[in-house]
C-alpha cells in the first residue's frame, strides 16, 4: 500500500475473505453454543439461554462484519454486499440444516422451532444480521466518508465522495 492509500481487492479475493469471514462466523456460533449450553441454560432456563446467546452471538457478529467491511469496503459495490449477505445467508442456512440434521441428528421440526418468533426463538437475529449486516455496515461507512467540505465566501459546499 503505498503513499497510505488502501489497495483494492480484486472481486475474487474479496469473495474469498467473505467465506472465510463466514468461517468465523461458525467458530462464533459453536464458542456463543458452548457458552449457552454450559454456563446459561442450566442457571436461566433454556428460553432466556436462546434470546441472551443469540443477543451475544449477533454482537459478536456485527463486530467481525465491522472489521471485515472496513477492510474491504474500498473495493466493494452496493452490490457486492448484497451479495456478500446472500451469501453468508445461504452458507448458514445450508449448515444449520446440513450439519444438525444429517450430521447430529435433530429433527427438522426441531431445527423449524427456531425460526418461530412468537415462541421467543430469535434465531431469525442471526439470519438477518448475516444477510443485512454487510450491506448496513457498507451504507453507514460510505455515509461517514461523504463529509461536506468548508466554504468560503462566494463558494458552495460540495461532497467529498473519496474513498
Amino acid at each position: 500500500m503505498a503513499n497510505g492509500t488502501k489497495q483494492r481487492m480484486t472481486n475474487s479475493m474479496v469473495y474469498l475473505w467473505a467465506v472465510g469471514v463466514w468461517f468465523v462466523f461458525l467458530v462464533i456460533a459453536f464458542g456463543v453454543g458452548a457458552v449457552r449450553e454450559g454456563l446459561l441454560r442450566p442457571r436461566i432456563g433454556e428460553p432466556k439461554a436462546h434470546v441472551i446467546g443469540t443477543l451475544i452471538a449477533v454482537a459478536f457478529m456485527m463486530l467481525v462484519i465491522y472489521a471485515f467491511i472496513q477492510r474491504v469496503h474500498g473495493s466493494c459495490s452496493m452490490t457486492d454486499l448484497i451479495l456478500i449477505g446472500v451469501l453468508w445467508l445461504v452458507m448458514t442456512v445450508a449448515f444449520e440444516f446440513g450439519f444438525f440434521h444429517f450430521v447430529i441428528g435433530k429433527l427438522l421440526e426441531a431445527l423449524l422451532a427456531d425460526y418461530n418468533v412468537l415462541r421467543g426463538r430469535i434465531w431469525v437475529l442471526v439470519l438477518a444480521t448475516v444477510l443485512l449486516g454487510p450491506i448496513i455496515v457498507g451504507t453507514l461507512m460510505q455515509r461517514s466518508h461523504e463529509t461536506v467540505t468548508p466554504t468560503t465566501p462566494g463558494s458552495s459546499p460540495t461532497n467529498d465522495t473519496r474513498r
